[in-house]
């Protein structure tokens, strides 16, 4: 019987031509479709050379991100430098933390771990052309395409992996924060009606950065005890509305239908509601609803306890972002 397979060589040297149209350095990390390898000598443009498949390398790297040993990590081709971003080339395996700020990194590079960095789902796209690396929602998850995915035509997307994406530049994220995709395709961490939910926050962003790099989850729905189920005996409630009770606030997660409706509230997370324009809020502020549906620094009868300011607000800003909690004290007295 003949051999099916003979042995060629351990694989760990790849003979590449470049293509490229420019010259290589030995040390250059070369994109070879879905991995990279690094050129163990000069190539020049046309010419075939030795491209390294295995080993540890110090490799120029983001300064916006930290890694942690184990990290997948990816390779940037315009920037060329390695990052979390799983939208670029995969490159291998972070083998020493990186701080935030540090400019180079461990890296073992290997196509072996590549299947661990990509999972995905055939998409169907029904609407605008899509390019790789754009978000994709769905009803109460989001994804990124790992490709441009033309309208009519299918494509993979990837529902798991750490991407740096747009993120809102009025908040800052703390890692592990949940993360959600709002009207504008941002980051946010708004949990308000219309908001798609995506991930965790990988790492911690300033307020004023306006990307962030964010984990796909498909578990950050809001949590049993964020919700509860409300009897509505009055008129019917929209969806995104504040629902009034006697010592807080919700919002409703659905229409509410009138009178002998039952729908779901939500009782934590944060939200951007109207509010007074003529008092300015702090972060950190206790906020209430007034008469009018209007969050406000008065505690004082009618107004309801909703939770804490977020976001500062100057006097004449007409919304605020709370984060609800109840729990929050009505006082004898109004604030401020």
């Amino acid at each position: 019987m003949s051999k099916i397979a003979t042995f060629k060589h351990p694989g760990v040297v790849m003979d590449w031509e470049n293509g490229t149209g420019a010259d290589v350095s030995v040390g250059d990390v070369i994109s070879l479709g879905t991995f990279c390898g690094v050129a163990q000598v000069d190539i020049a443009n046309g010419a075939t050379g030795p491209v390294s498949l295995s080993g540890v390398y110090e490799i120029a790297a983001v300064n916006n991100a930290a890694f942690t040993q184990g990290d997948l990590i990816y390779f940037d081709t315009v920037a060329k430098k390695a990052t979390k971003d799983a939208s670029k080339a995969f490159l291998g395996v972070a083998m020493r933390d990186k701080e935030t700020a540090g400019t180079t990194a461990w890296v073992k590079i290997g196509y072996e771990w590549h299947d661990k960095a990509e999972k995905s789902i055939t998409y169907s796209n029904a609407g605008t052309a899509l390019e790789a690396g754009d978000v994709v929602k769905f009803s109460d998850f989001c994804g990124v395409a790992a490709e441009d995915i033309d309208n009519g035509d299918e494509g993979a997307v990837y529902i798991e992996g750490t991407f740096e994406l747009a993120s809102v530049t009025n908040a800052s994220f703390a890692a592990g924060d949940r993360l959600y995709i709002d009207a504008d395709g941002k980051l946010s961490k708004l949990a308000t009606i219309g908001n798609v939910p995506i991930g965790v926050a990988a790492d911690a962003k300033e307020t004023a950065a306006a990307t962030a790099f964010v984990t796909l989850s498909r578990d950050v729905n809001p949590r049993a005890e964020d919700v509860i189920t409300y009897a509505n005996g009055g008129a019917e409630i929209a969806a995104g509305a504040v629902v009034k009770f006697a010592d807080f606030v919700g919002i409703a997660a659905e229409t509410i239908a009138a009178t002998t409706g039952t729908g779901r509230v939500y009782v934590t997370g944060s939200y951007t509601l109207t509010a007074v324009n003529n008092a300015a809020f702090a972060a950190g502020d206790l906020l209430y609803v007034d008469g009018d549906g209007k969050l406000t620094k008065v505690s004082t009868y009618p107004s309801i306890p909703a939770g804490i300011c977020t976001v500062a607000k100057a006097e004449a800003g007409t919304t605020a972002t709370v984060r609800l909690g109840p729990g929050i004290p009505r006082l004898a007295t109004a604030q401020g």
